[in-house]
């Protein structure tokens, strides 16, 4: 397969697998999008498996963008190619352990469930933590890059306001249970949809130059 349909392989792979949310009528509860969308593949919830081989089928995809952007990236950001496939291996990672310790319930529509202490949530808690730190610096990494190759131009600004805008995303579908309830499943929506367009981005990307020309292989 040549570099070209490749990483346009897997940035479709990445929007496809990683928005398996989408399927969510699946799960026949129309509120259940008012919660975290990893309710979708809670325990207790139809159709879990799915939802979790979605997850996993996301992460081995990042892994493979991964491995390739170490010196695939290194045209288009320089030194800091190996920084950003690091961090994306730590997005895969977070997701693989995200989907291993599923939570136990759909917490946003079983308050005795949510109140009842379980280490499973905490370790899901931790995994998503390291996939949202992961997903900014990844973000930033690219921005870093960018910047020391080129100055401080309008894409490096850019990129840069859209780590932030991530952060703030992530930060807020955090605090949302206890700020504004029912309202951290629209949000991470909108986080989910423009990280993995990103990480699509990442894929396309692949072996590119600084112009988005292709290199030859």
């Amino acid at each position: 397969m040549s570099l070209c349909r490749l990483r346009g392989v897997l940035a479709a792979l990445v929007l496809v697998t990683y928005n398996s949310w989408l399927l969510w009528p699946l799960n026949g509860d129309s509120r259940v999008l008012s919660g975290y969308l990893s309710e979708l593949a809670a325990q207790d919830q139809p159709y879990q498996w799915l939802f979790r081989l979605g997850d996993l089928a996301a992460a081995a995809v990042f892994a493979v963008i991964a491995v390739l952007g170490r010196r695939g990236w290194r045209r288009w950001i320089g030194g800091r190619a190996p920084h950003a496939a690091a961090a994306l291996a730590l997005v895969g990672v977070g997701t693989v352990l995200d989907t291993v310790f599923n939570l136990p319930c759909a917490e946003s529509r079983d308050p005795v469930c949510a109140a009842t202490p379980s280490l499973v949530r905490h370790l899901h808690e931790a995994a998503s933590v390291l996939v949202s730190v992961a997903l900014v610096a990844l973000i930033a990494l690219v921005a870093l890059g960018l910047a020391e190759r080129g100055g401080w131009t309008a894409r490096v600004r850019a990129v840069a306001g859209f780590a932030v805008v991530v952060a703030g995303l992530l930060v807020f579908s955090a605090a949302a249970p206890a700020l504004a309830p029912g309202t951290q499943g629209p949000v991470q929506m909108v986080q989910v949809l423009a990280c993995s367009a990103w990480i699509a981005l990442l894929a396309w990307r692949l072996a590119e130059d600084e112009d988005g020309r292709v290199k030859e292989e």
